[in-house]
Order: C-alpha cells, then structure tokens, then sequence
C-alpha cells in the first residue's frame, strides 16, 4: 500500500518546485479562523522559513484570542492592517473551498501569481491555470495535508512544528470526537506528543479560558433551547448583535453544547451578526449530510459539520431550515441527502 506521500507525489513536488522558484508569498485562509487553518498558515510559514523565503500572512479576521500561544501568531496581519506594496508572485491558500471564502483578502494579488491551493474540504471550487493543489477529503484536517509537505522536504519536526500539528487535529476533529477522527491523525498526534506538544497546556489553552461575557452570552442562548421532529433536531439561537462583544470568538464552539443531547441527530446554531442576517452552524451526529443542508443556502463545510448565512426574521430563517431538514425526518420527504 503507497504511504500518503508516494499516493501525493505528484502535486507535492509540484508544490514543492513552485515554493522553491517563488520570491515574495501571501498566504491566507477562510474567513473566521479556527484552528485548524491557522495551524496551516503557520505551519506552512515554517516551511518557506526553512527555504529563507519571503513572505506575509493575512487573513480576513483576526485570530482568536484562544489560539495566542501558537508559535509565530504574532506575524499574522488582518486585512484592515494589510498594505501591500508588491505584488506576490505566489499565494498560498489553505482550508478554504472557494476564493470568497477569503473575504477581503481575496483578490490581493496579480493575474499573473501563481497560486498553491491545499485542502481537505469534500468539494472546492478552486482551480485554473497557475493553480497547485493538494486536495484529500480523507484526511481529518489541512494541517495534516501540510505536513505531509513539511515531511516531502526532510524538515525536523520541532517542538513548535508538533504544536502546530497537533492543534490543527485536535481542533478540526472536535476533540477527536468527529467522525474525521482516524488511525493515522491519532498516529500523528501521537508522533507529535512524542516530539514535544503537550496536549494539556494546548486543551487548556483553547477550550479553558472562556471570558465571563461569553458564559452570559451561552446562557442567553442556551435558554431559546427548542427541540423539534420529536427531539431529533435541536437548535438554539443568540441575537448577538444587540447583546455581546465579539461573535466570531465568544461563540465559537456553542453549537458543541447541543452535541451532548441523548436523542438528536441534527443541531443548529443561529447567530445574529446583522439586522435581519444570521451565521447558522450545523452538526449531525449519525446520518444526514450538513454539508449538503448548508450547501442548499450558499454554505458548506464538512458531512458532520458545516455553515451558512441566512437572510430574515429569527422565525422566517428558523423556519427555513426546519423545511429543509424536514426531508430527513418526513415520512413523505426525499431522504437523497441522507450518508
């Protein structure tokens, strides 16, 4: 059986040729960072480091506070603190499916830029002349797919590499929870436990420090509780724009809470960003495809895991949704987005 770097050897030298020509870099990634993604740019800034490459990272948001430990943080710049005075002759684009998932960033660079794309996301719609890419929808994380590059070039597996790793796994699998959770991203993880990450200090530092406005904020959602399709669906809503401060950061995991529920299949989340919008996070625990769910209202993501945004009333996008997901649990539905 080929090992991950032999099935990939072909994008991977692609990759590697192109890191190796390049001068000047912008890597990015998906609006409202988690993790994993942030993980990736690191990581992969690591790799163009050990290449004494030039470059800059920019992304739409700002970095959660939660992931402030994370070696080299620091270096990433947001979109409002970005100038750019040349343009870069590579982008680097990491854990995002489409170029708007980019945000402001997308866009900040020549036609004439050569662009490596990698992935995991099931579907992307990433591609063209000038593009390399390295897409495996099998692997648990992006992270992992850039490893598997820092791994192609012999680099040492540092302590602060093995953090990276290790937290981009840990994050995107839901605490090794998902169904994403695999033998090899476990073997992996291990393997940078062993090389220095210290998976106490990293879950403590993510999961353990949440802020006094975002415990008010869960329980003013928490108290909007509704069960419908006799309990498999649950779904709670937060109308943050009038309430709390941050909401890319404060609520960021909420939807896990309705996770822990006996008897659920589908949860969703519906956070108030602006008058009459609403940013929806779904999860499924056994059967139906969310990805699919949120594909129907311009988003995506992952079969277990994914978003949209949706316009209307609290009710009328409620409501919508509910139609949707009626399919599954209607007799008289179609079940086609059923895995």
């Amino acid at each position: 059986m080929k090992t991950k770097i032999e099935f990939h050897k072909a994008q991977l030298s692609k990759i590697a040729s192109c890191i190796e020509k390049g001068n000047h870099f912008l890597l990015t990634t998906h609006v409202h960072p988690d993790g994993d993604c942030i993980a990736s740019i690191l990581l992969f800034s690591m790799i163009l480091d050990a290449h004494q490459k030039p470059y800059v990272m920019v992304l739409d948001d700002p970095v959660p506070k939660k992931f402030d430990f994370l070696p080299k943080v620091e270096r990433i710049r947001t979109a409002e603190q970005f100038r750019l005075e040349n343009a870069p002759d590579v982008v680097v684009i990491l854990d995002a499916s489409s170029f708007d998932r980019l945000g402001r960033v997308n866009g900040l660079w020549g036609a004439s830029s050569q662009i490596i794309h990698i992935d995991h996301h099931p579907e992307t719609e990433i591609s063209g002349e000038h593009i390399f890419t390295l897409h495996d929808s099998e692997e648990s994380s992006t992270v992992e797919l850039v490893y598997l590059l820092h791994q192609f070039f012999h680099l040492p597996i540092t302590p602060e590499v093995a953090t990276l790793v290790y937290t981009g796994i840990l994050c995107d699998t839901g605490r090794f929870l998902f169904p994403n959770t695999t033998y090899r991203s476990l073997e992996i993880c291990a393997e940078m436990v062993k090389r220095g990450a210290k998976p106490g200090e990293i879950a403590e530092r993510i999961y353990f420090r949440n802020s006094p406005e975002s415990l008010k904020a869960l329980a003013e959602a928490l108290s909007t509780l509704e069960f419908h399709f006799g309990g498999a669906v649950a779904c709670m809503h937060l109308n943050h724009h009038v309430s709390f401060g941050n909401e890319r950061t404060d609520t960021e995991g909420f939807i896990d809470f309705l996770l822990t529920v006996e008897g659920t299949e589908v949860e969703f989340f519906m956070l108030k960003v602006k008058p009459r919008l609403f940013k929806i996070s779904f999860r499924s625990k056994r059967y139906v495809d969310v990805n699919e769910v949120a594909k129907m209202f311009g988003g995506g993501g992952h079969i277990r895991a994914s978003g949209c945004y949706i316009e209307g009333t609290e009710e009328e996008v409620k409501q919508k949704i509910l139609n949707v997901l009626a399919r599954f649990f209607v007799p008289s539905q179609d079940f086609s987005m059923m895995s």
